[in-house]
């Protein structure tokens, strides 16, 4: 499929709806508002089920190499996690610049889950309790040869997804 910048409403749209069903496959998921998705996904060795609430970018804003936000529930609270689909060396330890609201934090990220994800530290977490929930968008930029991969997530609604986290967080 097709998901370059660049192309129409209606492509973007088959573009966003083709990435929640790769999140789900093999996972449940429930529409929360603002666009976030709650997703609990099951573990195939039997541990614990990973849950997480999601949203992908804007992708007429964004470079097609970037998929998304997750937040989910880690061992000392909500880890933070940027999604990526094209997959990043393991050794990498990639700069990761965010800005919501005015406020820019700069970030290096742990490269995990294969090299499709992107786990930011803990102060990223205090952002997205704090800062983030009173804006509309958050904007990314990872560091990355040959080129940066930037773009922009929607993240209004982040309080509401939040809430359903740590609510499910508790319950697993």
């Amino acid at each position: 499929m097709n998901c370059a910048s660049g192309v129409s409403p209606e492509q973007r749209r088959r573009c966003d709806e083709e990435a929640f069903r790769q999140v789900e496959s093999g996972s449940q998921s429930t529409q929360l508002e603002g666009g976030w998705r709650l997703v609990r996904s099951k573990d195939p060795e039997g541990g614990a089920d990973a849950i997480s609430v999601m949203h992908v970018v804007d992708s007429s804003k964004s470079d097609p190499r970037l998929a998304g936000l997750s937040l989910q529930c880690g061992r000392d609270g909500i880890d933070v996690a940027l999604i990526v689909l094209e997959p990043l060396s393991r050794s990498e330890r990639p700069t990761v610049a965010l800005a919501a609201g005015g406020k820019r934090a700069e970030f290096e990220a742990s490269v995990v889950q294969g090299g499709a994800a992107l786990r930011l530290p803990a102060d990223a977490s205090k952002l997205a309790a704090g800062d983030w929930q009173s804006a509309a968008d958050l904007s990314v930029e990872i560091a990355s040869k040959p080129n940066a991969i930037l773009g922009v997530v929607p993240i209004g609604g982040l309080a509401a997804a939040l809430s359903y986290l740590s609510q499910n967080c508790h319950a697993r």
